[in-house]
């Protein structure tokens, strides 16, 4: 069920994260309601995180930044908005164009070419979002399995603890051979090791993944891996 629950979580922050540079100058569509999350909730600042402090990402973002901040092209000798329209220019009572009807196709192909580039460039900025956020979903799914199977193991030494307890006072009545608790001793230590086993792994899990996704933030982003349960 947590895994469940932490797949659904992750798709809903998904829409939650695009670069702000792709909304500038564009209309918007009007806001949906989308899932409240906790401000504080670790999983949330772990997506971020890792989406915010990976290079190549980071890298595509100044890209589209880029194309978006280039001149327009014929910016400053015509109208854009009105590029059909604006043709010729009146001297003397003669017509003249203004820009000739090869420099008008030019200009509408580099603005087609532009456009072209900046849509290609987003693709590519979400086709790379979507391959770290899937290595990333694939870690927490790791991530949470270890925490489960140490849960479950704890929760069984526990009960062998107590079960022991009970059988050593049956083993001084003469009820047990003591055999049945030399068993029962040998399978709590197995478990034990077990355990610490799992929370060996589970370090060496969360520190490859903070070095490996969180950037410079490795540290913090350790940190959110800890508060996850």
């Amino acid at each position: 069920m947590k895994t469940t629950k932490l797949l659904v979580s992750c798709l809903a922050l998904i829409l939650l994260i695009s670069p702000a540079a792709w909304t500038q100058g564009e209309p918007q569509p009007p806001k949906q309601e989308q899932p409240q999350l906790s401000s504080k909730d670790p999983l949330r600042g772990i997506i971020e995180l890792v989406v915010e402090n990976n290079p190549t990402l980071q890298s595509q973002t100044s890209l589209i930044e880029e194309i978006e901040n280039m001149p327009a092209p014929g910016s400053g000798f015509i109208d854009l908005e009105d590029l059909g329209a604006v043709t010729e220019t009146e001297t003397g009572g003669i017509q003249t164009p203004l820009l000739s009807m090869t420099q008008l196709e030019d200009i509408r192909g580099a603005m087609l070419e532009r456009k072209d580039m900046l849509e290609k460039a987003r693709q590519t900025y979400e086709s790379l979002k979507k391959s770290l956020l899937t290595e990333l979903f694939t870690n927490l799914t790791d991530l949470f399995k270890l925490e489960n199977r140490k849960r479950s193991l704890s929760q069984l030494e526990s009960f062998l603890r107590n079960r022991a307890e009970s059988l050593s006072q049956q083993v001084k009545a003469g009820l047990e051979q003591p055999a049945t608790l030399y068993d029962l001793t040998e399978r709590i230590m197995n478990t034990s090791m077990e355990i610490e086993n799992t929370i060996e792994e589970l370090k060496t899990l969360k520190l490859r993944i903070a070095i490996t996704m969180g950037g410079n933030k490795w540290q913090q982003l350790s940190s959110l891996l800890d508060e996850i349960k």
